[in-house]
């Protein structure tokens, strides 16, 4: 940031800026004493001040211009918003590679029919590929979130102590345009198209909470998700990856416990209430600034995106190695096929001009007397359930369309290949070459 200022002063026709000055502090970028600083800063009692006497020693024929006309917060801000722009970018990254994995998953499973879930009870089939593009739409729309907040980051640039830039105007004789033209200038620099226009000291929290906000919602997506997996592997639907080598329980060597799911979960409870804070700092950002924002920010920002990246790690693992437990999903489809036909009877019956009333009474008379049934061990065929002349006009119907349970899904399978041209859309340009490679979980 002293370089990027200096460069662009002298640019802007600052004599006392030297070119020898500039020279000397690229030459010692990265000559950090840090041991220096943090004695500095013991006795300073001032972060920014410790480095800037620190690096004035290195320099010594920059010294009078390091720091020229800023204030802390130059330094402070502006760093902090390189390093959330690096972090988002590699975040996006990171769901991108998670949003490729689930839709393999989800082509891999596009008519591979499961039995719906409404209220946690059976419901209407759908398929395993479908359930998985109703996660993969949630994590779509967080991605879309923090790509939002990615490029519309704006960066503070040069402002002065409270704002004002009038250390700016002192520095180049009161003309309003070279010090613009420096805020536009070391913006560019640093890497960014946009800037404030309007700050205090500090730039303004709102956008830190925009950053933390999608963070949050990131972690609320994941663990919906995860919960959903583990939910479904205690039905023996899916099964998280197991390793050879793992053990699930210490007590019951026989359990396979969905312990990277529960993972995710517990990450995802400290990061999705992240967005209280970030709020709280946002109200508490008094007049042109005051410091009561400093700490918690130096813990909240980095844990966010530390939270955000291991719960990520961990989903991009879990959605490699998922896996259909298919013995388990046809014996719970078999048992509520013949509820489906009845389903599609009542359909079938209405459009044959029978009373929808009389023929949903009749359905729900027949479907609870044949789930007393299941309910005492009985096996209940779809046959058995038609049997009644009711039925007579519908029945071949019915059972032709029963014969293939994927009849009963609707259009699964042509949402799943729709919607995943528009996450192959959306996520093609954060996938790197690092997004073909698998991730492991040492522990």
């Amino acid at each position: 940031m002293w370089i990027w200022l200096a460069e662009a002063e002298r640019e802007l026709g600052l004599q006392q800026v030297t070119q020898e000055a500039i020279d000397e502090m690229k030459a010692n970028q990265k000559n950090i004493d840090f041991e220096v600083a943090a004695a500095e800063e013991k006795k300073l009692k001032h972060d920014v001040m410790a480095h800037n006497h620190t690096y004035g020693k290195i320099c010594p024929k920059a010294a009078g211009i390091i720091h020229l006309g800023a204030t802390s917060c130059y330094v402070q801000d502006n760093a902090d918003l390189i390093l959330q722009k690096q972090a988002l970018e590699h975040i996006l990254q990171k769901i991108a590679t998670c949003l490729d994995r689930l839709s393999n998953f989800c082509e891999k499973h596009a008519k591979t029919v499961t039995v719906g879930r409404t209220h946690y009870q059976p419901a209407s089939f759908v398929t395993i590929g479908k359930r998985g593009t109703i996660w993969a739409q949630e994590l779509l729309m967080a991605f879309e979130t923090i790509e939002d907040a990615y490029k519309n980051l704006k960066f503070r640039g040069i402002k002065g102590a409270t704002g004002t830039q009038d250390s700016f105007m002192t520095l180049f004789n009161e003309d309003e345009e070279k010090v613009e033209n420096l805020d536009i200038l070391v913006t560019s620099k640093a890497g960014f198209s946009r800037k404030f226009n309007i700050t205090g000291q500090t730039y303004s929290r709102q956008q830190d909470s925009k950053i933390i906000f999608g963070l949050s919602n990131l972690g609320s997506v994941m663990k919906k998700i995860a919960h959903d997996i583990r939910i479904l592997q205690s039905f023996e639907e899916l099964m998280e990856p197991f390793e050879a080598d793992q053990i699930g329980s210490s007590a019951m060597p026989y359990k396979r416990n969905p312990m990277k799911t529960e993972r995710i979960d517990s990450l995802s409870k400290y990061l999705i209430p992240q967005i209280q804070t970030a709020l709280i700092i946002l109200s508490d950002q008094g007049f042109e600034r005051t410091l009561d924002d400093s700490a918690s920010r130096r813990i909240l920002i980095p844990d966010s995106f530390l939270l955000a990246e291991a719960a990520l790690t961990t989903l991009q693992n879990v959605f490699e190695g998922l896996t259909v437990l298919e013995d388990g999903i046809e014996k719970t489809v078999k048992r509520e096929l013949p509820f489906l036909a009845l389903e599609e009877a009542l359909m079938r019956l209405s459009d044959r001009g029978v009373d929808r009333q009389q023929a949903h009474a009749k359905i729900r008379e027949t479907s609870l007397k044949a789930r007393e049934r299941q309910k005492a061990g009985e096996v209940v065929l779809i046959e058995d359930i038609l049997k009644d002349s009711f039925f007579d006009p519908v029945r071949e119907e019915v059972l032709k369309t029963a014969s293939d349970p994927i009849n009963f899904a609707g259009r699964c399978h042509s949402q799943v290949y729709t919607f995943l041209k528009e996450v192959k859309k959306a996520i093609n340009p954060y996938l790197t070459a690092d997004s073909t490679k698998k991730v492991t979980l040492d522990v």
